[in-house]
């Protein structure tokens, strides 16, 4: 059972490289093209999937920041 609820966890790290596949995916589509979803790449589509990146990788580096700090190490 534990291996089911560890196996379905996302991690932050996870969520940081969908975020990076998803803006080389818009790029690559290019802007004015749809998705496969009908989605329209747009800039401001692509500016705010970075925008949410470095959100995230922000609270990653927090996160690893505080655990240092708590195990004495910094």
């Amino acid at each position: 059972m534990l291996d089911n609820q560890s196996r379905n966890r996302t991690t932050i790290s996870d969520i940081i490289y969908f975020y990076q596949q998803q803006i080389e995916r818009f790029k690559k589509i290019g802007i004015g093209n749809y998705t496969e979803f009908n989605t329209l790449v747009t800039n401001q589509l692509i500016d705010v999937t970075i925008r949410r990146l470095h959100e995230l990788q922000t609270r990653r580096d927090k996160l690893i920041y505080n655990i240092r700090s708590q195990n004495g190490t910094k």
